[in-house]
This record gives C-alpha cells, structure tokens and sequence, in this order.
C-alpha cells in the first residue's frame, strides 16, 4: 500500500518548486522540490495513508481534520500542487460514495430539505455571530476590493455589487430565496428603499430573523417566510438567491431556475449568486488575484 501511495505522492509533487518532504507513519519518505521553504507531510498513521490512497485528496484532508496527517509549513504552495497535477480530481470511490450519498441524502423532498437545512443552519445565531461579520452575517463569498480592511466591508461591498447588478430601484418588491440572517434584506431597504420578503425553511434562522425585524422597526419593508423554495407565494419585481444552488443539489438545477422564473413578474430581473467562487492558482501561489468581478462592477456603476 505505502508503495502505491508513494507513486501517486511522487507524481503530484515531481514539479514542486519549493522544498517539500513526504514522511509515512514508518518513518520512511522522500522529498521533493527546491527553493525557498520547508513543509512536510507527516502521516501519522497507516489508516490515514489508507484513506489518502483510497478517496485521494479527500482522504488526505479528512486524515488532516481528524489528526492523523500533521502539514507543517506554509499550505498554500501543497495546495496548488494538487491543482496543477490534477489531484483534486474525485477518485472513483470518492465519485461512488459522492452518488449514494446524494442518493440518501439529496434535498428532492421538501421534508428532508428541511431537515437538512436545519442540521446545517439551526444551530443558533450565537453560534454564527462567533465567526460571520457582524454586520449581516453573511455565510457566502465576500468581495476583497483592493482596500478593503475587514469581513464587515467585503461582505458588504459583496451585498450591494449583488443589489446594483439587480438594478434595485426604490418600492420595488423583492424576494430574498434563502435568505439565511437577513444580511441582503436589511442591507438593500436601508440602502435602495426596497420592499424585501425572505424565504427560508430553517425554523430556527425564519424565527432569529422575525424577531430581528421587530427590532430593528422594519415590519413595514421586511417579513420573512418559512417555506421551501419551490412554495412560490407570488411574484415580484427583482428576484435574488445567494447559495441557493449549492443546498439544491445537481440534480434539481432545472427545479432551482423555475422556482426563480415563477416568482419574477414580467419584465422583472433575477440574480442568483454562487456561494463560493473557484479557487485560481494565482491565489495559491500568492500572485495578484484575479478580479473576475470587476469589469462587471464598472458596467452597472
């Protein structure tokens, strides 16, 4: 098995252009790389060069969550290793055990969608407010503009891109699919004098979010609802959905994009904004980012 995992491990790192080193939980190894930088791979167990042997770069993450695989170093230069050879492709146990799993679990049901949604996103704002911008808590993508000096900028410099590419304009009617928090509707009310209704199936996230809007006295612009996505009550002029897709699944691209198409009145405008945008090489090996959003900044400017 070690001899395997060798060969695979040798392949990945043969082009590392900083010094790396291999080290198998029977002290043997090899190193790889040159230049600058000193970060090793250490596999403190036999099960954990299994599971990387096995489910690939899956297994080697996972071994490194549980700690049974020690990365000592800088993360960024192994990272983009396995993007350029190739190792983030999903292994064919990964693929198999990737399709039983959605297969169990998927969110086809408005029951468990339900469910699912709130083992994810019921666990009590306490528990977010530790970790999310304080501001909106936001649970997406934020958008790093050059300057920008906390979570609490980027993600609202992420919201309003979001509201100007939907071209809000004051009295609008606007519903906000998984809404989480209410980060995007209480940012575009203050800001453009919208009219926002959130839909969102996570009991705990709909009754935080309720209470928040008597709070704050918005009662007369904001309300929430607690439904699925596909409940379209009726329809508005801007539609928008941030993370939506992702929590759908694969399979219910076609369900995600009709329930958007039925809740937009004619002539009316919809944005749905991914969770997360790909990592590029660039980022990994510390080169200027790519600003894949600016252009379309200055369009709706």
């Amino acid at each position: 098995m070690t001899s395997l995992l060798d060969a695979r491990l040798r392949a990945v790192t043969a082009d590392s252009p900083v010094a790396l080193r291999v080290v198998y939980a029977d002290g043997s190894g090899f190193a790889a790389g040159a230049g600058s930088g000193d970060i090793c791979i250490r596999f403190k167990t036999v099960g954990a060069q299994w599971r990387c042997l096995v489910l690939g770069h899956v297994g080697l993450l996972e071994a490194w969550f549980d700690g049974d695989v020690e990365i000592d170093g800088d993360l960024a230069p192994p990272f983009a290793l396995g993007f350029e050879a190739g190792y983030d492709a999903p292994t064919l146990a990964v693929r198999l055990l990737n399709g039983w799993h959605e297969m169990r679990r998927n969110n086809a049901s408005r029951v468990r969608a339900k469910r699912n949604a709130r083992a994810h996103y019921g666990l009590g704002d306490a528990f977010y407010q530790l970790w999310l911008d304080r501001d909106l808590l936001m649970y997406t993508c934020a958008f790093w503009q050059e300057g920008t000096r906390s979570l609490e900028e980027a993600q609202r410099a992420k919201v309003d891109h979001v509201c100007r590419k939907l071209m809000l304009a004051r009295g609008d009617s606007v519903v906000d699919i998984g809404c989480g928090f209410g980060g995007f509707m209480f940012h575009a009310a203050k800001r453009y004098g919208v009219s926002v209704e959130g839909v969102n199936t996570t009991t705990e996230q709909v009754a935080w979010l309720d209470a928040e809007i008597d709070r704050r006295k918005l009662r007369s612009t904001l309300s929430v609802r607690e439904a699925d996505f596909r409940d379209v009550a009726r329809q508005y002029d801007k539609v928008v959905s941030i993370g939506v897709l992702e929590h759908a699944g694969r399979d219910q691209i076609d369900v995600v994009v009709q329930a958007h198409a039925d809740s937009l009145a004619p002539g009316g405008k919809g944005r749905r904004t991914p969770a997360t945008y790909p990592i590029s090489r660039a980022f990994l090996y510390q080169e200027p980012p790519i600003r894949r959003t600016q252009p379309e900044l200055r369009h709706v400017a």
